[in-house]
C-alpha cells in the first residue's frame, strides 16, 4: 500500500492510501517526512512551497490556483497540484500517479500552468525571484510569511521588494504593487 504524509488542509483518506502522519506545520511536516519516508507528500501548499524543495520525497501540492504559488512549487519540484477541494478519491488517484513517477495537474491547474510558460514574462526588468516576491506581497501576503514560504530573512524581503520597486521605478512599495497588479502578478 502506498504511505502517504498529509501536511496541512488536506482531505481525510480513509481508503487506498495508508496515512502514516498529519502534520499541519511546516516543521512537523519535514519531521514526518524525515521519520517516516512515505511514498509521496501531500502538501498544502499554505504551509509553503520551501517544504516542498526539502521533503526528499515526490510531492503532490494541494493548493488554490495562484499562479506566484504554482511557480514556486514548481521550482521547488512539486510533481503534481490538485485544486484545493479536490476530493478524496482525485487525491487518492493523483498520489498513485505521482508514486509511479507521473506528473498530476488537477481541474483548471493544467491550463494555468501552461499559460504560464507560454506567456512572455510580465514586468521582465525582474528576476523571477523578484516576480514571486512582488506577487505575493501584492497579494497582501506579510513580509514575515513571504519570508517564512520562501525560506529567506524578512530584512531581505524588505530589501528585495526596495530593490524591485527602483528597477520598475516605481516610488516606493505601494506603486510597485501597483504596477505588480496592472501586469497580471496579483488580484486588482
Amino acid at each position: 500500500m502506498t504511505t502517504v504524509v498529509l501536511a496541512g488542509a488536506c482531505p481525510p483518506i480513509t481508503t487506498g492510501l495508508t496515512v502514516v502522519a498529519e502534520p499541519g506545520t511546516a516543521a512537523e511536516t519535514l519531521e514526518a517526512v524525515r521519520r517516516h519516508r512515505p511514498d509521496v507528500l501531500v502538501l498544502d501548499l499554505a504551509l509553503g512551497a520551501d517544504v516542498a524543495a526539502r521533503a526528499e520525497v515526490p510531492v503532490l501540492a494541494i493548493t488554490a490556483p495562484d499562479n506566484a504559488a504554482i511557480t514556486g512549487a514548481l521550482r521547488a519540484g512539486v510533481r503534481g497540484f490538485l485544486p484545493a477541494g479536490a476530493g478524496p478519491p482525485d487525491v487518492v488517484r493523483a498520489v498513485h500517479n505521482v508514486a509511479a513517477g507521473a506528473a498530476v495537474f488537477g481541474d483548471g491547474i493544467a491550463d494555468r500552468i501552461t499559460r504560464l510558460l507560454l506567456s512572455p514574462a510580465p514586468l521582465p526588468a525582474l528576476s523571477p525571484r523578484d516576480r514571486e516576491i512582488l506577487a505575493l506581497a501584492a497579494d497582501g501576503v506579510a513580509d514575515a510569511v513571504i519570508a517564512r514560504r520562501l525560506g529567506i530573512a524578512p530584512k531581505t524581503v524588505r530589501n528585495r521588494v526596495s530593490v524591485i520597486s527602483v528597477k520598475l521605478g516605481a516610488r516606493g512599495r505601494a506603486e510597485a504593487i501597483t504596477l505588480a497588479r496592472t501586469a497580471g502578478l496579483a488580484p486588482v
